[in-house]
């Protein structure tokens, strides 16, 4: 799920939410719909980012650690980058043979603030192909500008196949302040 690198040895493919990285390019925007309102009102996140290489591959102790950096857009913010930091822990198989669990922090910049994003998941191998899951947690402390105090949870799919990559949830902003 969040962050699916397919081989170390392989160009790596970003899973955002999931976040994947294999590097094969996904093809990414990021799109949020904002508005300040009652902490209740539940505000959507959707997401997907274009990816590099990743910037650092280190396989050790079945462990792969990944970087990634993308370029995309946030609807009602303009454009966006994004880093990511991904774990693939190879030694666990979640769903079967050549699946594997993700961990991933995302940091998404756009005019305005950084959006910090915690994820949790797996890639499992499917008839079409390595499919990442997982979810997403908003980190409003580590958020700044329009985002710091932000709140939300949602989740990634990413498609390593098409290179497909969504974030879908919610994303709270905290009140402007008077």
């Amino acid at each position: 799920m969040p962050g699916a690198a397919h081989r170390a040895s392989d160009n790596t493919t970003e899973n955002i939410g999931g976040c994947h990285a294999q590097a094969h390019h996904l093809a990414g925007r990021l799109g949020c719909h904002h508005r300040r309102g009652s902490s209740t009102d539940g505000n959507r996140l959707q997401a997907t980012f274009t990816t590099g290489p990743p910037v650092s591959v280190t396989p050790n102790l079945g462990m792969v650690e990944l970087i990634l950096s993308g370029t995309g857009t946030v609807e009602g913010f303009g454009a966006a980058t994004e880093v990511v930091g991904l774990v693939e822990d190879r030694a666990v198989t979640p769903c079967g043979a050549g699946s594997y669990s993700d961990t991933v922090s995302r940091r998404v910049v756009v005019h305005g603030g950084v959006l910090v994003l915690h994820e949790a998941g797996m890639t499992c191998v499917t008839a079409s192909g390595l499919q990442a899951s997982g979810t997403y947690e908003v980190d409003g402390q580590a958020s700044t500008g329009i985002f710091a105090g932000a709140r939300g949870t949602g989740d990634v799919t990413v498609n390593l196949a098409t290179h497909t990559e969504t974030l879908s949830g919610k994303l709270i902003l905290a009140p402007a302040a008077a």
